[in-house]
């Protein structure tokens, strides 16, 4: 691994940490730690996608990225320096089936050497809840390798952002156990064309699997509201896997009670939708809708909480005076993109410049008015105190809700009551439609 690998990989981990909320990855141990691997992983999030693929594994992963990416000044140098490799599509002015012939060897080459290649088979950011039809390339790339005599490993990586996927958000990385191509070499030897089309599928079933599929957003929100309700397990934890995998389930028993009783179903997501707009003109959730407000248990909570965010105050003040400007400049730019994938990614990487730059003018200045030391201490002091001021405004985040939602249940008691029969009659129903699923067999 080169030391500019380790370097970009260490600045990424950092700044994922003051990006997003929390970045939950699990299977890391299915990582094998040599040989020749190809990575796949869903695409959702433009540039923000390989970054969390590079930072969540420890080898070194060489990434087949869209030629136009190599034309961006910085970027571009950035991605050969990684070794990167540029793919042609076929709507590309520069486009020549030579160039992704040769792609293809070079990818090959890369895997005899015994590295990890990434790639995004879908072959584009999209912000649809659900798989796009997988290219031919990882495949083709894949058996070409093969063919050399190289044993190829296949990782999948499914990618799945909670809430939202901008500034504060979470996200959660599932690696799968690698495998291989045993059950396709001899097809490919046969018949090469109908080998890669069959691998192919079978990476779009299997990586499916991985991610939630819904026919559109608004599904996927409904079952997120399911969710958080707590219909199908209560007590169960409350990281991130788990709550991917109880969504994924309300979403298999949407689909299947779709089938089975298609007029409950549809009139189950009509109060939910109904519910949902409820919720979302008084700015409440659904759990303080369920929470019980007792007075003294209210009372601790303002006292808690106002007791820490005065203690954090300072910070947040210093926080924002030291990372302002950079975080508005960072801001202003993504909102220039036009889907919300290339805001993020477009926010994310503007910040890994203008923030460094912003703490190394503060410890030019320091440094200018009261010494080296105090420019030092100036430049450290930005990033410190930004950290701080990310955790503590998370909380203030948290109490103003809280705070809204207690407020809501004390001036406006009929609309509580009315969310509460809305909510207990969402939940009956519910439970009425999972007694139509069909078990599944052990």
């Amino acid at each position: 691994m080169s030391g500019f690998y380790r370097f970009i990989r260490g600045a990424l981990r950092l700044a994922q940490g003051a990006f997003f909320r929390e970045v939950e990855v699990h299977g890391r141990e299915n990582v094998p730690a040599e040989g020749a691997l190809l990575m796949l992983a869903n695409h959702h999030n433009g540039m923000i996608d390989p970054f969390l693929l590079m930072t969540s594994v420890e080898r070194p992963v060489t990434f087949v990225a869209k030629a136009t990416l190599f034309r961006i000044p910085v970027l571009g140098s950035a991605l050969r320096a990684l070794h990167c490799m540029p793919a042609y599509r076929g709507e590309e002015k520069d486009y020549g089936k030579d160039k992704n012939q040769a792609l293809f060897e070079a990818a090959a080459r890369t895997l005899g050497e015994g590295r990890a290649l990434g790639i995004f088979p879908e072959g584009k950011s999209h912000l649809d809840p659900k798989l796009a039809e997988l290219k031919h390339g990882a495949s083709k790339i894949a058996f070409e390798a093969e063919s050399k005599g190289v044993r190829v490993g296949v990782l999948l990586v499914g990618i799945h952002f909670e809430k939202w996927r901008g500034f504060r958000g979470k996200v959660l990385v599932q690696i799968a156990p690698p495998a291989t191509l045993d059950a396709f070499r001899d097809r490919y030897a046969a018949d090469p064309r109908a080998a890669v089309g069959a691998l192919t599928d079978e990476l779009h079933h299997r990586l499916s699997e991985m991610i939630l599929t819904a026919g559109n957003r608004e599904t996927v929100r409904l079952a997120e509201l399911v969710e958080k309700m707590g219909v199908l397990d209560a007590s169960g934890e409350d990281d991130l896997k788990s709550a991917f995998e109880r969504k994924k389930a309300i979403l298999e028993g949407y689909a299947e009670l779709q089938e089975r009783a298609p007029v409950e179903t549809e009139a189950v997501r009509g109060d939910l939708r109904d519910y949902r707009r409820f919720l979302d003109l008084l700015h409440v959730r659904d759990d303080q809708v369920a929470a019980d407000y007792r007075a003294g248990r209210v009372l601790a909570y303002a006292v808690r909480n106002t007791a820490l965010l005065l203690v954090g105050l300072p910070f947040v003040a210093a926080g924002l005076a030291a990372n302002l400007v950079p975080y508005l400049l960072c801001q202003g730019l993504a909102r220039l993109g036009r889907e919300l994938d290339t805001r993020t990614s477009v926010g994310f990487m503007t910040a890994l410049v203008f923030f460094p730059a912003a703490w190394a003018a503060l410890g030019y200045a320091g440094g200018r008015l009261a010494g080296p030391w105090a420019g030092a201490g100036a430049a450290l002091a930005g990033p410190l105190a930004g950290a701080v001021a990310l955790r503590v405004m998370d909380r203030w985040h948290r109490v103003v809700q809280d705070t809204w939602g207690l407020w809501t249940a004390i001036a406006l008691p009929a609309a509580r009551s009315k969310l509460r029969r809305m909510r207990g009659r969402i939940r009956e129903r519910i439970r009425r439609l999972m007694e139509l699923r069909v078990p599944r067999t052990p």
